[in-house]
């Protein structure tokens, strides 16, 4: 049975919270090496509920900046962090996920200034909806997990487990991050390293109705990505021992998000690669990526909905697919 929308015809943003904004102070994610299981209740930065009788289009504004010193601690590097948003009626909802920017760069490298006021990063999503839940999730430590595995690893854990690397470290997007002491004792014995941590920061999210959304939406999805030293840790992607869905040789497979319009892949060095897209059931397109510096924008038409990747025997210290997302 579906919802009763006769009765209830409360709009969105006259009740719940009795406002339309609000602000979340959101830290790391918790571990010591990457994980592929996102958190799965990030704090909620707004909770708004109204009658499906009167659902409209709505915009959300989220913003993320650094904290000033005396709320901050423990200066870091900041991010990345998630904006996620769930619509619907309340008996059937759906999500977006997507990348929320941290402000323009405001102080040192590890703290915002005590006498400016940290800028802020936005994001503007245009959803309809007659129940809006928003949250923000910081992803310190999220890598995207490689589809086949049981359980999910992610590449660089699939690396560390079917290559001989046993001493390579699993280091998430934002930290822990290792930076060379300067200048170190001469001669040294080896690399001398400390470690910065990631910084909590703040998310604010507003929400109207219907405006003209100016801002473009794109979700990162950190697929591998080295440790901080030097040299970097550089791998193949799609290794022929790496597991992949229905016996693909030579491709590892990541999940694209939802809404997902089209991906462009971001690797260090800008190395040639095979790229497949892949609609669950089989490959549906093949695309060569030549070695350049500038990767190319792949468009996501049909069903497809997952991209495998092949670095032809090359080696990467980072790879990353970057989503636009259109709702």
């Amino acid at each position: 049975m579906g919802r009763d929308v006769t009765a209830d015809t409360t709009p969105l943003l006259m009740n719940a919270e009795q406002n339309i904004g609000n602000s979340e102070i959101v830290n790391p994610q918790e571990g010591t090496e990457g994980t592929v299981v996102p958190t799965t209740n990030p704090p909620r930065i707004l909770n708004l509920t109204g009658g499906s009788a009167v659902g409209q289009t709505v915009s959300v504004v989220m913003t993320v900046s650094r904290l000033l010193k005396n709320q901050n601690p423990n200066p870091g590097f900041p991010g990345p962090i998630t904006g996620v948003i769930e619509f619907g009626n309340g008996t059937r909802s759906t999500r977006v996920e997507f990348d929320l920017v941290v402000g323009p760069f405001t102080g040192q490298f590890t703290q915002a200034s005590e006498a400016v006021e940290p800028q802020d990063g936005i994001v503007v999503v245009t959803v309809p909806t007659g129940v809006l839940r928003v949250y923000a999730r910081y992803d310190n430590l999220l890598l995207a997990p490689v589809l086949g595995t049981n359980p999910p690893m992610s590449q660089a854990q699939v690396t560390r487990d079917y290559l001989p690397m046993p001493t390579l470290k699993i280091v998430g997007p934002g930290g822990p991050l290792d930076v060379a002491l300067s200048p170190p004792v001469p001669p040294p014995p080896a690399p001398q390293y400390s470690t910065v941590d990631p910084e909590p920061v703040l998310v604010k999210a507003m929400v109207s109705y219907f405006t003209k959304p100016r801002a473009k939406v794109y979700k990162t999805i950190n697929c591998y990505l080295s440790p901080e030293i030097d040299p970097p840790v550089a791998i193949e992607i799609g290794t022929p021992n790496v597991p992949n869905p229905a016996g693909y040789t030579g491709y590892s497979f990541f999940a694209l998000p939802p809404y997902t319009k089209s991906v462009k892949i971001l690797r260090f060095p800008g190395v040639a690669m095979d790229a497949i897209l892949h609609d669950g059931i089989r490959p549906v397109e093949y695309i060569n990526i030549t070695a350049a510096p500038v990767p190319p924008t792949i468009p996501v038409v049909g069903n497809e909905c997952i991209i495998g990747i092949n670095s032809l025997g090359n080696k990467v210290h980072l790879l990353k697919l970057v989503c636009e997302i259109g709702i």
